[in-house]
């Protein structure tokens, strides 16, 4: 048991008074780093103080947590900053399910979930279960203290509030300057936010509950979720190893088929699929997605297979490997195919934010299938709920380091180049991240002239939007305070691009043309 739960509760409450000062009504920024290390920090410190050691492996789990902590604050665009506040929040469960004895690494997907159930039941239970008495001292009844000592402040505070009030109109008809003076103390008190006021002061009492329940779990946990032994699962296989068969079959056998077709017209370049009546584009325009979904798909029956089959000889054992592994191979042909459509479909149409994040996830996605063949010819597919868990982290990593509007900048720029033509209206919608990189190209040589003028026009309506508005300190963004310094020290770039505003909008007039602003009208 804990030495002392006062400190549980003031930290809980630092947590949650945290989470009110950091993000009440304000944009993601360093706030979200911050809190993280608050969060983090106050339960390694419980922990030392309590004599606990937290275990390696949810150490270096919570390097991972703070690198994603810091990607609201590093990248503007949203995709990014809501897997990293996702992932973060996560990683905080498994990381304080697991403070002491660093278990997350050899769980099991039905382990995960009762982790996360027990402690999602501590966070509302803990808080009120009581401390056991000393033997020599008969325990008083439940809640009596609590309403003797709360009845008692209640009861005081009823009796002052009328006399206090009395004597303070009685003082401020005596005096003018004590009547301002307590004016401007009810005006500070700004009554007409009561209600926002109560709603604040309940949220952060629940979070500092929930927070306190969550800590004592974290450092002194009584309900212990110990790993599944090798030889137990969730339920006792029953599917027989022919039905299993026939199903990895008839899937290899349909890919398989699929594949060779793939081979023949997709990359087999563009005389077959004109021949088969499609234009190189209209076929590499649909399918893509559908494709990501069947790897999906494939990953699932192999996970289900393996739980549900029996597995009773060597020679059963080792046809589940091989037909897995050559359906993991198929897959992998498959998602092969997928980014060739993808990558045809950015070619023939540009780039965009959408298509960037399947860019990005088809790879990731084979790495996954390549890790459980892994685990399957290695026998440890127990394994598989550690691996998913990095897996999802390192996408989060993944994406907030690869900068996602500055890719679809660099590539759009690049076909533009090539010959296409430019969308730089799309460009303007881009976060703030995008412009270091939309600078960075508009003083390419290579870059065309139309293609130029379209990023000196876009970078000339971000640079005379509405100025920043004056935001509190929590709301620092690294990504948005650079793209600020940028557009103002590399303003004599598009001086001859005057911003004027009209009834539709603001726009930039080029010979006679107005080029109207896509960017919003306050600060990205």
């Amino acid at each position: 048991m804990p030495k002392s739960h006062t400190s549980f509760w003031i930290t809980a409450f630092l947590i949650a008074a945290g989470v009110d000062l950091l993000f009440w009504r304000k944009p993601l920024g360093v706030s979200f780093p911050l809190w993280t290390l608050l969060a983090m920090g106050g339960a390694l410190v419980l922990a030392r103080r309590e004599g606990q050691r937290p275990a390696r492996a949810t150490l270096g789990l919570g390097v991972i947590i703070l690198g994603l902590a810091f990607l609201p604050f590093w990248r503007a665009e949203p995709f990014t900053q809501a897997v990293g506040v996702l992932l973060t929040l996560i990683g905080l469960m498994f990381w304080v399910a697991t403070l002491r004895t660093g278990d997350w690494l050899h769980y099991t997907l039905w382990d995960d979930l009762r982790a996360l159930a027990v402690l999602g039941f501590a966070a509302i239970t803990r808080p009120f279960r009581r401390p056991p008495a000393e033997e020599d001292t008969p325990p008083a009844p439940a809640g009596a203290v609590f309403w003797r000592r709360g009845g008692a402040i209640l009861r005081g505070v009823a009796l002052a509030l009328p006399v206090v009030g009395v004597l303070a109109l009685l003082l401020a008809s005596a005096d003018l300057v004590f009547a301002a003076r307590l004016q401007a103390m009810l005006d500070a008190l700004r009554l007409e936010r009561l209600p926002e006021t109560l709603f604040r002061l309940f949220y952060v009492g629940v979070l500092t509950i929930l927070f306190c329940g969550t800590l004592l779990h974290a450092v002194h946990p009584t309900w212990a979720v110990c790993p599944t032994a090798a030889d137990q699962g969730i339920i006792a296989p029953f599917l027989g190893w022919v039905e299993t068969a026939i199903v990895l079959g008839s899937v290899n056998a349909l890919f398989l088929f699929f594949v060779i077709l793939q081979f023949r017209y997709l990359f087999g370049g563009q005389a077959n699929i004109h021949a088969a009546g499609f234009t190189y584009a209209e076929y590499a325009r649909r399918g893509f997605g559908e494709l990501v979904v069947v790897a999906l798909i494939s990953l699932g029956l192999i996970l289900v297979l393996h739980t549900l089959s029996r597995r009773e000889t060597p020679l059963h054992r080792n046809g589940f490997i091989v037909l897995s592994g050559l359906l993991v191979v198929l897959v992998l042909v498959i998602l092969a195919s997928a980014w060739q459509r993808l990558s045809l479909y950015e070619q023939a149409y540009g780039f965009t934010r959408l298509r960037t994040y399947a860019h990005l996830f088809i790879p990731w996605l084979g790495l996954a299938l390549l890790v459980i063949l892994g685990l399957l010819l290695t026998h440890q597919m127990r394994r598989v709920a550690a691996a998913a868990l990095l897996w999802g982290l390192g996408f989060g990593l993944l994406v907030g380091l690869w900068n996602v509007d500055g890719w679809v900048v660099r590539q759009n720029v690049q076909r533009a180049v090539s010959g296409q033509e430019l969308d730089g209206d799309y460009l303007q919608t881009l976060s703030a991240d995008a412009v270091p990189e939309l600078i960075r190209q508009a003083q390419r040589p290579a870059v065309p002239a139309a293609a130029r003028e379209a990023l000196l026009i876009g970078l000339a309506c971000r640079a005379t939007q509405a100025q920043p508005v004056v935001t509190p300190w929590p709301a620092f963004h690294l990504s948005k305070a650079r793209a600020a310094q940028d557009l103002t020290r590399y303003a004599a770039l598009w001086q001859a691009y005057k911003v004027e505003s009209g009834a539709e909008g603001r726009f930039v007039e080029r010979n006679g043309v107005r080029l109207f602003c896509r960017t919003g009208g306050g600060w990205d």
